[in-house]
């Protein structure tokens, strides 16, 4: 009984995975026509976000749309039939939410994700309008465990084992 209080807590202190959380909005990049396509941002303690305009697109950042509370700011923006890829070159994302601003009765954000590339969402603006903006992307990772941890709970659960021989 004396071994098994402080061998459940090295196992619980050793299992948990780590999970990080991002958002990545346009401030600072507002009032401008990107002449690179496609454009990578680098998001620090993630990696990497590629943006590629699909033909016929271009990827635009100004403060052009707001909503009807008057919420508005730089966004990434989209006129109709507008498609961009998003690529995320990291860990797995999870739970990614799209923010947008701007749309209007008649036009919807399409989001799927990339058939063809893992990791990737398109995104398009369908409808009749004036247009819309994307103005943030959230979303978490789960980290793998690091090697000290893993071989926390390994040598837990071997004393475990090893306990229960006697």
């Amino acid at each position: 009984m004396k071994m098994k209080i402080p061998l459940i807590a090295a196992l619980a202190v050793g299992m948990p995975a780590i999970s990080s959380g991002f958002t990545l909005d346009a401030v600072g990049y507002g009032g401008s026509e990107l002449s690179l396509n496609p454009v990578s941002v680098f998001v620090p303690g993630y990696g990497e976000l590629v943006f590629q305009a699909a033909v016929g697109s271009s990827i635009v950042v100004n403060s052009a749309y707001q909503n009807d509370n008057g919420f508005g700011g730089p966004s990434l923006n989209f006129d109709q039939n507008d498609s961009i890829k998003i690529t995320f070159n990291g860990l797995e994302p999870l739970n990614v939410d799209f923010d947008f601003v701007g749309v209007s009765a008649g036009e919807s954000f399409v989001v799927q994700k990339d058939l063809f590339t893992p990791q990737a969402f398109l995104v398009t603006l369908q409808g009749g309008g004036d247009g819309a903006g994307l103005y943030a992307i959230s979303w978490n990772t789960q980290a793998v465990p690091e090697p000290a941890s893993a071989l926390l709970g390994l040598i837990g659960t071997a004393v475990f084992a090893f306990r229960r021989r006697r």
